[in-house]
């Protein structure tokens, strides 16, 4: 069995077998670098605002970002359509996700059969542009089908609560 390592942002991420184990990064010291960097050039309260309007929260949403993308992930996968998002199993406390492990697919698989292409017309770059990333995806069980889905912004996008038999036909409509 074959084990591989990767990192994002906010989780490492164990890939072995047919699984994935995404293990949330908590950021304590890179947030103290920042703090000092932006305070040097005046703009500690602009960036924190870009997490959230109250600073205390905007310090413990970027600390705990890996955690809160934990959380994010499980509750999308029990919260909506499920036939594009590729299975999060378990989730230990958001500190630790198990999600199924699919194909990696190329950019050009990607452009050829992107199964969100409908529902992207007319959305903002900041989410269309990650949503065209190959890495986001994987072919899963035959279809290609969201590996990373743990934003805020997918959060609100995908989330339909009560609606696992929703059809993507059905969500493009709404």
């Amino acid at each position: 069995m074959r084990i591989q390592f990767a990192w994002g942002a906010t989780r490492f991420v164990i890939l072995v077998g047919t699984v994935a184990i995404k293990i949330a990064r908590p950021r304590p010291f890179r947030a103290l670098r920042r703090l000092i960097k932006y305070q040097m050039s005046g703009e500690v309260r602009a960036r924190l605002l870009t997490f959230a309007e109250d600073p205390f929260l905007a310090g413990f949403s970027y600390i705990f970002s890996g955690i809160l993308a934990n959380r994010n992930e499980y509750r999308l996968w029990r919260e909506s359509p499920r036939q594009f998002l590729v299975p999060t199993l378990y989730s230990f406390g958001w500190l630790v996700n198990v999600q199924s492990r699919g194909e990696s697919i190329s950019r050009e698989e990607l452009e050829a059969d992107h199964p969100f292409r409908t529902l992207l017309v007319g959305k903002p770059l900041k989410f269309t542009g990650d949503m065209m990333k190959a890495a986001y995806f994987c072919r899963y069980e035959g279809r290609e089908c969201l590996l990373d889905y743990a934003s805020y912004v997918m959060l609100a996008f995908f989330s339909r609560p009560q609606s696992h038999d929703v059809t993507l036909v059905d969500v493009a409509r709404n």
